[in-house]
């Protein structure tokens, strides 16, 4: 499987247009598209920016709709709900240095690879309502490792507990260093319960010393600084719309 996340920043007071036109436009659209498993529309709660995820049976699949010109005329179309600040990237080939048309311009949408998970499972029940993510970098010679210890360690400690629909892990489809570990949730609070019982820092200390050697930070304690790992970056999101689709449409 394959998720696609694509990065918005909404104009000041347009959320609820836009909220329609990806509810009224947007999964309409999808549900016709061929592959395409899920499509939500998630609103930041711990997160700057909303962001649409797409579930896809295969990369190819999610490659071909890019290719059809639907996403180009989907965003077009809701240009003018979109923030000026928005940072658009003119592409038109895979390869971002290649020669660049100045007539498009696009929203780069972030491909990653499903490693371990089944995302139809995750959705089989009821929509969640709460999407929690947390990205990461693996060092490139302990990725094996990571993912085993994923597997074996996070993935049935985070989906025994209460209120969890699935987890999902992916990897970057242009950069497999990059690392998201995606929880669905039928409340927030649940999540919420997930991230104070201290289950979360346990579980990230199981993974630690996979991490990649450049991903520090600097911890100011009084007028020195502790040179520590980075704890991964956690975002919780809404599901303000969000469906199942059929992949054979």
């Amino acid at each position: 499987m394959y998720l696609r996340l694509v990065r918005l920043q909404l104009r000041e007071g347009a959320e609820a247009k836009f909220v329609a036109f990806y509810r009224e436009r947007v999964i309409p659209a999808l549900e016709k598209t061929a592959g395409c498993l899920y499509a939500g529309l998630l609103g930041p709660w711990r997160g700057n920016d909303h962001q649409s995820l797409t579930i896809w049976r295969s990369a190819a699949e999610a490659e071909a709709y890019e290719a059809s010109g639907l996403y180009h005329r989907l965003l077009r179309e809701s240009e003018k709900l979109l923030a000026a600040t928005t940072r658009w990237r003119v592409r038109t080939a895979k390869d971002p240095l290649e020669t660049i048309d100045g007539d498009r311009r696009e929203i780069p949408p972030e491909g990653y690879r499903v490693e371990i998970g089944d995302a139809a499972k995750a959705l089989e029940s009821d929509n969640p309502v709460y999407v929690r993510i947390v990205s990461l970098r693996v060092a490139p010679d302990r990725h094996d490792e990571f993912v085993d210890r994923y597997r074996e360690r996070v993935m049935p400690a985070v989906e025994r507990l209460d209120g969890c629909r699935g987890v999902l892990l992916a990897e970057g489809a242009e950069d497999p260093g990059s690392i998201l570990s995606i929880s669905f949730w039928a409340r927030e609070e649940d999540a919420v319960r997930y991230e104070l019982s201290g289950e979360f820092e346990r579980l990230t200390a199981e993974l630690q010393d996979t991490f990649s050697p450049v991903y520090t930070w600097q911890v100011v304690l009084g007028a020195g600084a502790d040179r520590r790992k980075q704890a991964p970056k956690v975002s919780g999101y809404h599901v303000v719309q969000g469906r199942k689709l059929d992949a054979d449409s």
